[in-house]
């Protein structure tokens, strides 16, 4: 068994079935810390939180997070310790952790991890968009030097072009309706600045939670969220 299936052994045995493997050695050697491989880590939103977001009940989708949060950590650190175990450095504290708080955005976003690791594109709503689940995903990574066998990066959008879901349901406008593929800047596409506006805004008017954007309704309407997870 190779270190890819152990890992994947290992993680699905814990409830988790989205893992990517990825080959960063494109990426500048700051961003990545000197590590030329990432394992990006995620979990699913439930289908009845999705389902009560869409329909203008945030709750259950916001009471998610934290214990996502919580399982994204403890996943991590057990493949960090597995890897440990075999010999190989890895780092835990990722660029992907550190948000520029004007230019709202990090030096290694965790959606790029996710399309170098061939396991989704970035949407209309700047979102890593998978098959399995869509957009309705949380994610983590860790750094590695462990040899790893890497996907292959997805680099051009597979949303259609005239699919205007996620712009029609964002209260702040924020995605422009460009399409997304390597190279492309996210301001292009996506205003994240709106974004943030208006998700903070619905998370004090309907949850009571202050500087936290906490919206979604991108997510639960998307239709590659729905078909992932199975509803309309």
């Amino acid at each position: 068994m190779n270190l890819n299936s152990e890992i994947t052994e290992l993680l699905n045995k814990r409830g988790c079935n989205i893992i990517g493997f990825a080959n960063l050695c494109n990426l500048p050697q700051e961003s990545r810390q000197g590590f030329d491989y990432g394992i990006l880590i995620a979990l699913s939103f439930s289908k009845e939180a999705m389902l009560e977001n869409k329909i203008g009940l945030p709750q259950r989708y916001s009471d998610e997070h934290d214990p996502m949060t919580k399982r994204l950590g403890e996943l991590k650190k057990l493949i960090k310790d597995f890897l440990i175990g075999k010999g190989y450095d890895v780092c835990i504290d990722t660029p992907a952790s550190i948000v520029d708080r004007d230019l709202l955005c990090s030096p290694l976003p965790l959606k790029t991890v996710g399309t170098l690791a061939g396991i989704g594109w970035i949407g209309k709503n700047a979102m890593l968009v998978t098959n399995e689940v869509g957009t309705a995903l949380r994610m983590t990574a860790l750094l590695t030097n462990a040899p790893i066998e890497c996907g292959i990066p997805i680099t051009k959008s597979k949303c259609p072009l005239d699919c205007t879901i996620c712009a029609d349901v964002c209260p702040g406008n924020a995605p422009l309706g460009g399409i997304w593929e390597t190279g492309v800047d996210r301001d292009s596409f996506f205003d994240a600045y709106a974004c943030q506006t208006a998700g903070c805004s619905r998370a004090k008017e309907l949850l009571g939670i202050d500087d936290e954007t906490r919206c979604g309704l991108c997510i639960s309407n998307c239709r590659f969220t729905k078909k992932g997870l199975g509803y309309e």
